[in-house]
């Protein structure tokens, strides 16, 4: 939790840790959608390095369920939005079957931070385990916090499956 508290304060906000360490089962937490079809907010930006790359859209259609708990925050994945970040990418440009159900996927798992309340506040990057065992071991994974886009006009979300499960979330933000 120290390595979690140093790497999420400020720049430089990545930490290798075991990925099982924070995650979480997304049966005992509720599901999410956006509340309508927006623009995400862009990732990476850093001038005047980047002007920030650009992200897949947030569709209604996708259900975004609760994948990892870290420290008493929630990352939120779902599995349309995997498959449209890994076709944009190099991963969907030179092995498309990488981004097919059931493919191995993008070198990232794109998440989102978001609150109980629908809030969503950062990406939430995850290596792809499976597709890198070799970089930090079998079991480990690259974590990286990034709230440098516009995530103002909140909340996005909305609970629309086990939002009996929302006081899960809720227990912790005290």
């Amino acid at each position: 939790m120290a390595d979690y508290g140093a790497a999420t304060s400020g720049v430089g906000s990545d930490f290798v840790a075991p990925h099982e360490q924070f995650q979480v089962n997304p049966m005992s937490y509720p599901a999410f959608a956006v509340i309508q079809d927006r623009e995400a907010p862009l990732a990476d930006i850093h001038p005047p390095w980047s002007p920030g790359r650009e992200m897949p859209p947030l569709k209604q259609s996708y259900r975004w369920e609760v994948s990892h708990k870290v420290h008493g925050e929630y990352l939120i994945g779902s599995q349309k939005f995997d498959q449209a970040w890994c076709r944009q990418t190099n991963d969907g440009q030179d092995h498309p079957e990488h981004c097919e159900p059931g493919g191995i996927g993008a070198e990232y798992l794109e998440r989102i931070y978001i609150y109980p309340d629908g809030s969503a506040y950062a990406y939430g990057y995850l290596k792809n385990t499976p597709r890198w065992p070799h970089w930090f071991g079998k079991d480990e994974t690259w974590f990286r916090h990034d709230d440098t886009g516009d995530w103002s006009g909140q909340p996005w979300f909305e609970c629309v499956a086990r939002c009996d499960k929302l006081d899960n979330m809720r227990a912790n933000q005290e």
